[in-house]
């Protein structure tokens, strides 16, 4: 199927499917040429992978077997490090007193 079809099929953006070839996060997919193709059994197979039987992340049983169950390449380590933040912060005695007393003139 195509990458318009899969998008519909999934309700999602085709830039999704576009972001995830590119991450190894999606199903398996086929390059010919120019063109992508996803097989419908990669698609099931995906598909079979993302089951879930609760959101809660902490629940045990659904760790086992869902981990177990989602291919090596879709899962991913993070290995992206916090970018550092600066913040400036003003040192010094404020000039309150210089503008109060220009203001009174």
């Amino acid at each position: 199927m195509t990458q318009t079809e899969l998008a519909e099929r999934w309700r999602i953006s085709e830039a999704t499917l576009e972001r995830w070839r590119t991450e190894s996060a999606g199903p398996l997919f086929l390059k010919l040429g120019n063109q992508v193709r996803y097989r419908l059994q990669d698609v099931e197979a995906f598909e079979e992978a993302a089951l879930r039987g609760t959101t809660k992340a902490d629940d045990d049983s659904v760790k086992a077997t869902t981990v177990h169950r989602i291919p090596s390449r879709h899962i991913q380590a993070s290995t992206t490090v916090p970018r550092p933040i600066t913040i400036w912060l003003r040192t010094g005695p404020r000039n309150t007193r210089l503008r109060a007393a220009r203001a009174m003139r």
